[in-house]
């Protein structure tokens, strides 16, 4: 199963959910502003994340800017009850699944959420497509 953490419903968010239900994936979503992270969520995705809170937080959020909002100046609990209270500070969207995770839409980054085979499967049809659009047929008259 995989999880949509999202504030806003924009494009990143929406090519998201295609993306993977189109690879025929089980896509949990949910709307943090009516649904806030618990303090126990908000752990879990630091855990996920490979740069902490950089990983998390969006530095061009307004709600970002107007708290100035760093991790110099708030222990990891105040983070995490801002988090919970502004869940603008977040990038958007975060998915995740049991051990992985990523923020916005990045459909290069979103491969980690769909199997090898299934990768390879489809770079195989790419590059017979290619092949086939590249190849030039000589007829004899």
């Amino acid at each position: 199963m995989i999880w949509i953490y999202y504030h806003t419903n924009d494009p990143s968010k929406r090519k998201a959910v295609k993306l993977l239900t189109a690879h025929r994936l089980f896509v949990n979503e949910r709307n943090i502003e009516k649904q806030p992270l618990t303090q126990a969520e908000i752990f879990n995705l630091l855990s996920k994340s490979i740069n902490g809170t950089a990983d998390l937080i969006s530095n061009r959020s307004r709600d970002t800017k107007a708290l100035k909002l760093t991790s110099e100046n708030l222990t990891i609990n105040q983070l995490v009850r801002t988090i919970q209270k502004n869940p603008h500070v977040l990038k958007n969207p975060i998915i995740c699944d049991e051990n992985k995770l990523v923020t916005g839409f990045d459909q290069e980054k979103m491969g980690i959420f769909i199997s090898q085979q299934e990768r390879k499967d489809e770079l195989a049809d790419l590059l017979l497509k290619q092949n086939l659009q590249t190849s030039h047929f000589a007829f004899p008259f």
